[in-house]
Order: C-alpha cells, then sequence, then structure tokens
C-alpha cells in the first residue's frame, strides 16, 4: 500500500517543477505529456483476479477499492477522510455483505465528492441485480411507468407516487447518499435504483430483494396498488439509456411502450436510432438535435455539424433549435468550434438551447461555449442542466471485476463561471477551448410534464415557437 500511495502522490504531483510553465508554450508533445500525467493518470495495477465465490471476490475488490479516495481530486479534506475511513470498513466487512450491499458502499463512498462525476458506473443498477420488469422516467409532475412487459402492460403510463409504502421523497431521502452533484442530477441518475428491489432492500427500503409494491394512479386515473415481481438480470442483459425511455419502442421489442409510433410525435422523437439528426420546424425555424458529443456509431459527428452549419447560412432559417436534453457528454473538443460559429452563421437570428437535467459534461461545455458567443442571441429553454458551473471531470475508472462495478474518478476543474489558474487542478485543455460564463439557467423555464408528452406536445418547443410569434 505504501508503494500506492507514493504512486498515486507522483502522479498527483508529476513535473511539478514545471508547474509555472505556461501550457500554452508548450511544444505539443511537452503538452501531451504533461496533460497525460496530470490528468489522465490510469487507475492501480494490476487490477483484482477474478475469484471462484463472491465472498473472496468482494473482500479482493474491496482491498483494490481502497485507494480510490486518493485518486479522486473532488473530495474536500474532510470528505476524503470519511471515504478513506469508509473504504477501509468496506474492507474489513466486505466478505459478509450481500452483492448489492457491496455495491452501495462503493456508491456511497464516491458520492461523498458531491461531483457529478466521481459516481459508480450505471450498470451496477441496472445489471447482476433483481431489476423490476418495467422502465420509468422522471417528469416535472412525477415518475411515470414508460415500458412494460406484456405480463405488467396495464401499468404503462402509471404514475408511482408511493414504493413499500414510501412516498417517492422519503425514498430519494434515503437514496440520496448513493449519488453526488445536483439535486436533479441525482434524481434522475437514481432512476434504475427505483426498479431494483435487490437494491432498495439493501438500502432499509424495500421490504423484500425480489418485488416491490408500488402505489399510484394508472393512465385511467384509477389508483393502484401492486406487488410487481422482478427479473433476474445477469451481466450480459441489454440495457438502454434511461433518458431515452421517452423514445416509443421498436417493433418487436421486449418491452412495449407508452407511446407509438406515429406521425403526430413531437419533433424531439422523431429520431430513436440516431444521436444527430436536422429537420426544419414550424415557423420557419430548424431544429437540430445533438444527443452527443463525439462519433456515433451511425455516424462521425464533424460532418454532421458541418452539414449544419452550412444549411444554416444557405437557409437563414427565422430561429435554430439546438435540442441537447438528451446530451450526457462526450468530448467537448468536437463541438466547441460549432458553438462558437453557430452564432455568425445565424446571422442574428435567435438560437434557443433546449437543455435538462440530462444535459451534462461535455454538453454543458457545448452549451456554455455558445452562449458566450452568442451573448443575447442565445435563448436557453427548458431545465437546469445536469451539473454546477464549478466541477471536477477527466480521470479514469476503478474496474471491480468481481463484482462488476466501475468507479469513475475525476482528476481535473473545470469552472467556467470564473478563473480557474491552479496549475496543479485546472484542466489545462480548457486553455485551449475557453469558456466564461456566469449561468446556464433556464431564460424561459419549460420543464417536460408528463402531461404534456402524453398529448404529443413539447413544451420546450411551444416555447420557441410562442415567443418566435410575439417577434413577429
Amino acid at each position: 500500500m505504501q508503494k500506492l500511495i507514493i504512486a498515486v502522490a507522483f502522479a498527483l504531483t508529476a513535473c511539478a517543477t514545471s508547474s509555472s510553465i505556461d501550457p500554452l508554450t508548450m511544444d505539443e508533445a511537452t503538452f501531451q505529456h504533461e496533460l497525460e500525467a496530470r490528468f489522465q493518470y490510469g487507475p492501480p495495477q494490476p487490477e483484482p483476479l477474478e475469484a471462484q465465490d463472491q465472498r473472496t471476490g468482494q473482500i479482493a475488490d474491496a482491498a483494490y477499492f481502497t485507494a480510490f479516495p486518493e485518486y479522486d481530486r473532488a473530495y474536500s479534506h474532510r470528505t476524503r477522510v470519511q471515504a478513506q475511513q469508509l473504504a477501509e470498513r468496506l474492507r474489513l466487512e466486505a466478505g459478509e455483505l450481500t452483492h448489492e450491499q457491496f455495491v452501495l458502499r462503493v456508491a456511497e463512498i464516491a458520492a461523498l465528492a458531491d461531483n457529478g462525476h466521481t459516481t459508480i458506473g450505471e450498470n451496477a443498477f441496472k445489471k447482476d441485480t433483481p431489476r423490476l420488469p418495467l422502465r420509468t422516467n422522471l417528469f416535472e409532475d412525477g415518475l411515470y411507468v414508460l415500458r412494460a412487459t406484456q405480463a405488467n402492460a396495464d401499468l404503462l403510463g402509471a404514475r408511482i407516487d408511493a414504493i413499500d409504502g414510501r412516498s417517492l421523497d422519503q425514498v430519494y431521502n434515503v437514496i440520496a447518499r448513493y449519488q453526488g452533484g445536483t439535486d436533479a442530477h441525482r434524481r434522475v441518475q437514481l432512476i434504475p435504483m427505483l426498479e431494483s428491489p435487490a437494491l432498495l432492500h439493501a438500502a432499509g427500503i424495500a421490504h423484500e430483494r425480489e418485488a416491490l409494491t408500488l402505489r399510484g394512479v394508472l393512465a385511467n386515473g384509477a389508483v393502484f396498488e401492486q406487488r410487481v415481481a422482478a427479473e433476474l438480470r445477469d451481466r450480459s442483459a441489454p440495457v438502454s439509456s434511461t433518458a431515452r425511455t421517452t423514445y416509443p419502442t421498436a417493433p418487436g421489442a421486449t418491452m412495449a411502450s407508452y407511446l407509438k409510433d406515429s406521425a403526430a410525435l413531437p419533433t424531439y422523437l422523431h429520431s430513436r436510432n440516431d444521436l444527430f439528426w436536422i429537420e426544419a420546424t414550424e415557423a420557419e425555424g430548424l431544429y437540430v438535435g445533438l444527443a452527443y458529443n463525439a462519433d456515433a456509431d451511425e455516424a462521425p459527428i464533424a460532418p454532421f455539424l458541418d452539414r449544419v452549419l452550412e444549411r444554416v447560412r444557405a437557409e437563414r432559417p427565422a430561429f435554430v433549435a439546438l435540442d441537447m436534453r438528451m446530451n450526457g457528454g462526450g468530448d467537448y473538443t468536437t463541438t466547441y468550434a460549432f458553438a462558437r460559429a453557430l452564432p455568425e452563421a445565424a446571422r442574428g437570428a435567435n438560437i434557443y438551447v433546449l437543455t435538462s437535467a440530462w444535459t451534462f459534461s461535455a454538453a454543458i461545455t457545448t452549451v456554455a461555449a455558445l452562449e458566450e458567443a452568442g451573448r443575447q442571441q442565445v435563448i436557453i429553454v427548458g431545465e437546469d442542466v445536469g451539473d454546477r458551473l464549478d466541477f471536477w471531470a477527466e480521470g479514469g475508472s476503478f474496474n471491480l471485476p468481481n463484482t462488476f462495478v466501475q468507479v469513475h474518478y475525476a482528476s481535473a476543474q473545470h469552472n467556467y463561471a470564473g478563473p480557474c489558474s491552479d496549475r496543479e487542478t485546472c484542466f489545462w485543455l480548457n486553455d485551449r477551448y475557453p469558456v466564461r460564463v456566469s449561468t446556464l439557467a433556464p431564460d424561459i423555464a419549460a420543464p417536460l410534464t408528463f402531461a404534456a408528452y402524453r398529448e404529443g406536445r413539447d413544451p420546450a418547443m411551444e416555447a420557441v415557437l410562442a415567443r418566435e410569434v410575439r417577434r413577429d
């Protein structure tokens, strides 16, 4: 362990003798070397070996994980000490814990950093643990069932008000300890946990680990209370993005969806299989869907962004609506130039940026770069983005193979609201892609409600169109 701590300390202070050097003046080779040493250091090696039994495996994973608080830089001094104490306690007790108890202990240690990027990988809540045959999403007016197996189709469109006798607020008050960041981000990230009786049982909420009793209101307005048994899901089980459960499922899918494919669907639900798309809207506007900040499986991002700029310049739309509501991040260097160029390409036309709690990481950087470049030309519509303007990112992941858990650590500070000048903590790449804004709070609040979703409406685009009509 002594050697491990020394190695970490070296990684976190690598090349300290050159800390006074301006990264902007470095040659490229030196810059890349320094950047990697300071902000892209890997986890400790070797990783734990996979054991034959659960108890031995959990003990091995827990011993390896004790180094995690030294790798993540988002912890304050106080919370790092707390995390170290809890990690040591986990090491001592790992062999006596259930799988779900182990997972939640790890999640709690990561969440102490109160940083959205310092977190347990989402698959730990979705796989290798029993999960309800339902998929839910959180709207402004409640938690609703959007997908279900045929046997549970009666619950499609139902609002869930209570789980095993506890209101959703009471449940969130208990499980908030397992995810850091803003409250809005925490709530959406924890949605899969609400579908896991075993995890909720380990958290002291559920009465049993194989089923949950849900209470709420069905789509037809009737009050219901129903025990729903969970499905066993192994590590190979397919998963989908919680943010994208709003889309209708494809024909032949295992689960049916509340909404069905229809020409009447709002624009943001037109492209289930694409992360990038563009189409004309009412009032001579142009809608641009950008759900990822890097190349997608179906298409590279750079040619798409070029096409957007070309179309904006050629068609001169009355306005542009850039939808970032399902964009969880990626690589902000792929969209920075686009964000800077779009206001000029639009030639004074309004640019509406649609945001939500799912708008995170590189998506936030992109929104901020556009807001700074366009100033009064850019109007943010929707809900608060999923993080603060001062956060920690980059870093890497601890892989715990026996418990099927990945835990992400953050290594670099991003501060978009003020100067970030500490060369030991501030991410150097931001010097090449500078951003400075005072807020990304919506200029027009337009949260997505289930009532609007059910009726095929989009409150954000309605707000955009209403504003454009008033301008005319």
